[in-house]
């Protein structure tokens, strides 16, 4: 521990763009600012926790430290961009509480934001009474978030739920909900600069947290989760043995490109668990819930049948597979079917317990321990791929702990996992590589409860690229077809944008794939055989991801790459056609052939086109009311 006492300590990032500082006053409360290039973006803002033991509020005293720099790579198998490198610095900053009780504060600074945790030190159970960790926002700026639903309406009313649509909120206005979610978006200069607040790291020995749905002024706090989630079960308040520390408290600033851009979440978080990652494969996965529920044995057959002839890599058998006559026997079969067209199962479950809202939704309880294991051991044996886990909500620590237990379950039977029904990405991505996706969105299931539900509609989608879909993989489930044209009035081309705009490990592409079509049904697939070639060739796991175009009003571009090919797509929220024009400034050298897949209007038909171009080159696409685009740039 640092015996020179210190009121004030500044860290900047490696280039000196991004500063963050810590000061004490009089009373000893801590507080921080952060700028960027010179800009304040995170005005005098409180820290400080009080736990059992703790008392970091006032009376803190602060020591010097000296900073390091942090120089790591690392892969992922998913997410924006395979390869990593992480190059910030870091300080330890010791405090001692009022009653002599010892802590640290961590800093980190790089180029594209700050962040920082807690670290209690000492021996013992403790408990935290209480965070005042607040975010003080600019004046002037618009805050693009989403509310968390203490009560989701579609399933019960004590759901607690990460599905509520985003929406533009002025600051300071307080909502009727229990929170405003991570991760949080602050438009501080309108067009230009960008703060977007959320948390990494998080493990068993805390609760997930977000932002307090009544502001302070500009000042907004974190929140802990709300008593009524999870059906009432499990403490609100976070106790752990100590040593222990919080999650990162997440800062990345710039432009929205910087933003969207930004792996910042991934970077703060654990190294993986994993020595050996040869066995986890994202790919697409075709999947009956949305269209006919799980149905029977033989329609599940279809489906298998379907992904083979698409070259798709999963079939997911959601809810109550288990209720089939001959469950068990009935999925090897299954098992041995897929295998022999190449393609795997994934099986969905409850998480089961007195917290699910949803106890009529099977399998129920085998993802609690004790039994947990003896599930994953036994479908790991059969051959099954993975497992779709549903219906957590709640951010309680006992439900952070499932969660955990689930990952570190799962790797050890070497099975992919998919968490619906869940909380946001946290970095588990990066440590828990196996983490293939989580729902967290109010995504193309919601057509299925038009009336009921939250429907995405074009708006929507523009802002979940540019604020959900940021801090990790997203099982929007989306290239819905006729649902999206009757339920929300997106044109064909819209949705299909979906499936390269939204980034998940296993993509779930949840149109209907069986052979006995329903009147009014069309089957997009083999009416337009380019739409279903486009779908059987798509990537899910990306070299790297670049923002093209957006605005959190209106439209968002992205380019994404897979080894030498580039993959655009586009879409917007307007009532009317409009023409973009952009440059292809993410290109390498040389010549791409560009094949573009569009729409005009809402007619039952899509436009082709061709053409050439080099990096830097301007081209220009007009797209139909609330439509969108899809574009394969390949070098010649």
């Amino acid at each position: 521990m640092g015996e020179t006492e210190v009121e004030a300590v500044l860290l900047a990032s490696p280039s000196g763009d991004i500063q963050i500082e810590v000061r004490t006053d009089a009373e000893g409360r801590l507080s921080y600012t952060v700028t960027g290039r010179g800009e304040t973006v995170i005005e005098r803002s409180p820290l400080g926790l009080v736990s059992t033991g703790h008392d970091l509020s006032t009376g803190v005293t602060m020591f010097g430290s000296s900073v390091r720099t942090v120089d790591e790579s690392y892969t992922m198998p998913t997410g924006k961009r395979r390869e990593r490198r992480v190059i910030s610095t870091e300080i330890t900053v010791p405090l001692r509480g009022a009653n002599g009780a010892r802590a640290e504060l961590i800093l980190r600074a790089q180029r594209d934001g700050a962040a920082f945790r807690y670290r209690l030190l000492g021996q013992g159970v403790s408990r935290v009474a209480s965070e005042s960790t607040g975010f003080a926002i600019p004046a002037g700026a618009r805050m693009l978030s989403r509310p968390y639903d203490g009560g989701d309406a579609i399933f019960a009313p004590t759901a607690g739920s990460y599905e509520m649509p985003p929406f533009i909120v002025p600051l300071g206005e307080a909502i009727d909900r229990s929170g405003f979610a991570f991760p949080t978006l602050f438009e501080i200069e309108a067009g230009a600069r960008y703060v977007m607040v959320s948390e990494a790291d998080l493990d068993e020995s805390y609760c997930g947290t977000r932002l307090h749905e009544t502001p302070e002024g500009r000042l907004y706090r974190i929140r802990f989760p709300d008593e009524r989630e999870g059906r009432g079960v499990g403490a609100v308040m976070p106790e752990a043995m100590l040593p222990f520390s919080t999650p990162w408290r997440v800062i990345v600033l710039g432009d929205l490109a910087t933003i969207v851009e930004s792996t910042l979440v991934d970077d703060l978080s654990a190294s993986a668990v994993i020595d050996d990652p040869s066995w986890i494969v994202p790919g697409r996965a075709a999947w009956s819930w949305f269209s006919q529920e799980t149905g029977t044995p033989e329609l599940q057959s279809e489906y298998i049948g379907f992904a083979g002839e698409y070259g798709w890599d999963y079939v997911l058998i959601d809810a109550k597979w288990d209720q089939w006559e001959n469950a068990e026997q009935e999925v090897q079969r299954l098992v041995a079917e897929a295998e022999a067209v190449g393609v795997k199962l994934l099986l969905w479950y409850n998480s089961g317990g007195p917290h699910t809202v949803s106890p009529g939704e099977t399998p129920l309880d085998r993802m609690l321990e004790p039994a947990r294991r003896d599930e994953m051991d036994k479908i790991s044996r059969w051959g099954v791929a993975g497992i779709k886990v549903d219906f957590f909500n709640s951010d309680k620590q006992d439900r952070i702990e499932q969660y955990i237990g689930i990952l570190e379950d799962a790797a050890d039977f070497e099975l992919l996992v998919n968490f619906h029904g869940s909380t946001v990405p946290r970095g588990w991505q990066r440590t828990y590589p196996h983490l293939m996706t989580l729902e967290a969105v109010n995504g193309a299931e919601n057509y299925k409860f038009a009336g009921v539900g939250n429907v995405p509609t074009a708006i929507m989608n523009v802002q979940h690229a540019l604020l959900r879909n940021v801090v990790g993989s997203m099982d929007y489930t989306p290239v819905v077809f006729e649902s999206a044209l009757a339920t929300a009035g997106l044109p064909y081309a819209h949705s299909l944008a979906l499936a390269v705009l939204f980034e998940s490990g296993i993509q779930h592409f949840a149109d209907r794939a069986d052979s006995v079509q329903t009147a009014g049904y069309r089957d997009v697939f083999r009416a337009y055989p380019f739409v279903g070639d486009f779908l059987s060739t798509v990537p899910v796991a990306w070299d790297e991801t670049r923002l093209v175009q957006g605005d959190i009003d209106s439209h968002v571009f992205l380019a994404r790459r897979s080894g030498t090919k580039w993959y655009l797509a586009g879409i917007h929220a307007a009532e009317q056609a409009t023409e973009y024009t952009f440059a292809l400034d993410f290109l390498n050298e040389g010549t791409y052939a560009i094949s573009w897949i569009a729409q005009d209007g809402l007619a039952d038909s899509f436009r082709l086109a061709s053409e050439t171009a080099a990096a830097g080159d301007l081209v220009t696409i007009d797209i139909s009311a609330n439509g969108g685009f899809v574009a394969t740039l390949t070098p010649l």
